[in-house]
């Protein structure tokens, strides 16, 4: 850390920059200093927590040079600028007030939240709102398996899969596939697929139905997919595909309705008091 502190010392605005020993006075956890200002050494280790060690120290270098600009400009501001005291002790009483009751809401929301959301309320407002979710893009179920182009590999793969012994089946790709995707109740993007499996950006979408079954080689490798489903752009969305973006709508609105509700009820308690 030690280097850190000398190394970006170079800022000719940052002249006032020192390195602080474990042992300088009253400063022990001080790691560097502009003028008065110290940068502990607690604040920094707060933004590298958790990082190797190249991270953190690729990070600490930014926040000491980002700490050491925002403190110079700031001493730089308060020597240049005649600043209204009333004005300013009106905006941190402001921004206290309003630091306090975000905090405030925060507690509530956490205390009151329902958090459980049942997929029959996923459902009921998905068709209360059906219109909302057409698709911007094209998605797919698939079933889809690379192996290396070796006969007895594929001539096992394509025995497995006729027996429709699910288990078997996994523990043969899990060791034998180059790359696959056999959780096929979820939705992708098609864009995605074409990117793991290029040669399906030679086909038309619309060459893809349910059911279709795509099998090649080409000369290295041996392709296997299957598309469960697919839907296309401005089609309705799927329920299940819009799940998770449905349940967080729920929950925003659960939110806003507590605060609302709260706010009335606090003041209503005012009017009371009056």
């Amino acid at each position: 850390m030690r280097c850190l502190v000398i190394s970006i010392c170079w800022f000719s605005l940052m002249s006032g920059c020192k390195e602080f020993s474990e042992k300088s006075e009253n400063k022990t956890d001080c790691m560097v200093r502009y003028k008065e200002d110290c940068l502990s050494k607690k604040e920094l280790q707060s933004v590298t927590f958790g990082l190797s060690a190249q991270d953190s120290s690729r990070m600490a270098d930014i926040y000491i040079k980002d700490w050491l600009i925002r403190t110079a400009m700031y001493d730089k501001a308060r020597n240049s600028v005649e600043i209204d005291k009333d004005e300013l002790n009106k905006f941190l009483d402001d921004y206290k007030k309003q630091y306090y009751i975000s905090q405030y809401f925060k507690k509530y929301i956490e205390d009151n939240l329902d958090t459980s959301v049942s997929n029959k309320d996923i459902l009921a407002y998905y068709q209360l709102h059906k219109e909302a979710f057409k698709l911007t893009n094209n998605i797919a179920q698939i079933y889809y398996v690379r192996l290396n182009d070796m006969e007895n590999d594929i001539t096992q793969f394509k025995k497995l899969l006729s027996k429709k012994d699910k288990n078997e089946l996994n523990r043969f790709i899990f060791e034998k596939a180059m790359s696959y995707f056999i959780e096929d109740s979820l939705w992708l993007k098609w864009d995605d697929v074409c990117k793991e499996v290029p040669a399906l950006k030679n086909y038309d979408i619309n060459f893809f139905t349910k059911g279709k079954i795509l099998e090649w080689k080409d000369g290295v490798y041996y392709y296997y997919i299957q598309v469960k489903d697919i839907k296309t752009k401005n089609q309705y969305s799927p329920v299940m595909y819009e799940k998770t973006k449905i349940k967080n709508i729920i929950l925003n609105e659960r939110k806003n309705k507590l605060l609302s509700d709260l706010k009335g009820s606090i003041l209503l308690e005012t009017e009371k008091k009056k």
